[in-house]
């Protein structure tokens, strides 16, 4: 989000019991940019919660998907040194709200920021990517992983499939069902897989 608006929702989500909120800094040459996230990190701070920001322009926003985005890890060390934030989500060949996991993720660049940023590396648009490269990805220093369209995918699927099998169902809870059964057992699966690549 827009760094102006996050201290009055900082204070928003400790109200509601979250202790996590973010916000993208897509001009890296902007000195204000930097000033300004380090004042809304101080803010969110001292309201209990902590920032994520997003580094470097991952594609996929507003439907455009550039995997040739990417996050220098100069830039990424300097701006954690600056702001204190305490995530980092970078560019790295992922793209937002791809269908298919096709994305090529730079495992050594990857490597690289994790090896100049002291904080947690995140991964947006993990739907693109195939289990053995966020595996990959994982180990060579990713440590929060998103996911959104995959699970909305699988969700979607397993209702549309009910649907089709049972075109004289009416009663919501029975496709909702349907679709929540597969969602959560695609979520386990995918938290086991992220496990197992994070203590290999």
């Amino acid at each position: 989000m827009p760094l102006s608006p996050l201290a009055p929702v900082a204070a928003r989500a400790r109200e509601a019991g979250h202790g996590l909120a973010a916000f993208n800094v897509i001009r890296l040459e902007n000195a204000e940019s930097f000033r300004l996230a380090a004042e809304v990190v101080k803010a969110a701070h001292e309201l209990g919660v902590s920032v994520e920001a997003e580094l470097g322009e991952v594609g996929g926003k507003d439907g455009v998907h550039d995997p040739s985005a990417r996050t220098d890890p100069a830039d990424a060390a300097r701006f954690v040194a600056d702001t204190g934030v305490g995530l980092m989500a970078v560019a790295v060949g992922s793209s937002h709200a791809m269908t298919e996991r096709t994305a090529a993720l730079d495992e050594q660049l990857i490597s690289a920021i994790a090896a100049e940023v002291p904080v947690p590396l995140v991964l947006h648009g993990s739907s693109g990517v195939a289990d053995e490269n966020i595996q990959a990805a994982i180990r060579a220093g990713m440590t929060k992983i998103n996911v959104s369209t995959h699970l909305n995918k699988v969700y979607t699927g397993a209702v549309r499939e009910f649907l089709e099998a049972n075109p004289t169902v009416v009663d919501t809870r029975k496709w909702m069902k349907a679709g929540r059964e597969a969602g959560t057992g695609e979520a386990e699966r995918l938290i086991r897989l992220f496990k197992d690549a994070a203590q290999g």
